[in-house]
Parts: structure tokens; C-alpha cells; sequence
């Protein structure tokens, strides 16, 4: 039960951060999001934030997330340290990406037991123009090793 607490509290804090200096993406590429969806195997409802940590070498991006999934008889938290190519369409704001990186998990299972596990996590999304002015992501995330199996989100860059 405390660590549910504790995964609560660290992703408010997260969520928290979301002030003017994480603003809309801009043409820098820096930006913060929250996100949620679900997940399979275990079936879980998942629930996070994502940084992008800016541009580099034009379409590419550093972007570290958490995400926190609940259901299933457990509790997982997943350090995502993803390095993303983005193809927006130009003159709108629909685009691709996709890529990877490695992935650290905590999975707390009812019962006591606990483990840190550590996998790879293949990603492909669709940058879409859902909410006006803001940037949505629909993301995948398929996961290699022992971490999450799939994760399907919906993100909205603040």
C-alpha cells in the first residue's frame, strides 16, 4: 500500500511540473504531457507524463516519460528513456514517429512481492489534431524483456 502511495505522489508531482516552462512544443521541440490509456499483459490502466527533451539532428527527439499502471493484481511504474524520429506533415500539425529505448520497471504484485525489471520498449505514434492549439499524441509501446507487454496511450502536450 505504500508504494502506491508513493507512485501516486511522484506522478502528482510530475504532473505538477507542467508550468509556462514546459509550454506547448514549440519549434525547439521542448514540451511536457500527461498521458493515459491502457495496457495488456497485464491488463492494466496506465496513467503518466512525458518530457520532450528538445531537438536533435533535426526530426529527432530525447523523450524520457513515466507511466504508472494499475489492475491486474499489481502495480507498475515504467522509466522510459525513448529516442523518437518525428515526421509532422508539413504546413499541419499531423505527423509519425516512432523509435525506442530502454525501459526500468517496478512491478509491485499483490501478495508482497516486488522486482525492479529492465526491457527495451519499441514505440510508433500518430501526432494528431484532436484538442485545437495543443499537440495529441496516440502512442504504442510494445515492450521486449520483462516489462509490459503493450501499452496504447493518449498524450496531450500543456
Amino acid at each position: 500500500m505504500r508504494t502506491h502511495i508513493r507512485a501516486v505522489l511522484a506522478l502528482a508531482i510530475m504532473l505538477g511540473m507542467g508550468s509556462s516552462a514546459f509550454a506547448q512544443e514549440a519549434a525547439s521541440g521542448l514540451g511536457f504531457g500527461v498521458r493515459a490509456g491502457m495496457g495488456l499483459d497485464p491488463d492494466q490502466f496506465v496513467v503518466g507524463a512525458q518530457f520532450s527533451l528538445g531537438k536533435s539532428l533535426k526530426i529527432f527527439r530525447i523523450v524520457p516519460s513515466v507511466d504508472a499502471g494499475f489492475g491486474n493484481s499489481r502495480t507498475t511504474i515504467d522509466l522510459n528513456a525513448d529516442f523518437l524520429a518525428r515526421l509532422i506533415v508539413e504546413n499541419t500539425s499531423f505527423g509519425f514517429y516512432g523509435g525506442g529505448g530502454p525501459t526500468l520497471a517496478f512491478i509491485d504484485r499483490s501478495g508482497g512481492s516486488s522486482s525492479w525489471e529492465f526491457g527495451i520498449s519499441l514505440v510508433a505514434g500518430l501526432q494528431v489534431p484532436i484538442i485545437p492549439k495543443k499537440a495529441t499524441n496516440i502512442e504504442a509501446r510494445f515492450g521486449i524483456l520483462d516489462i509490459p507487454d503493450f501499452r496504447l496511450l493518449l498524450a496531450i502536450i500543456l
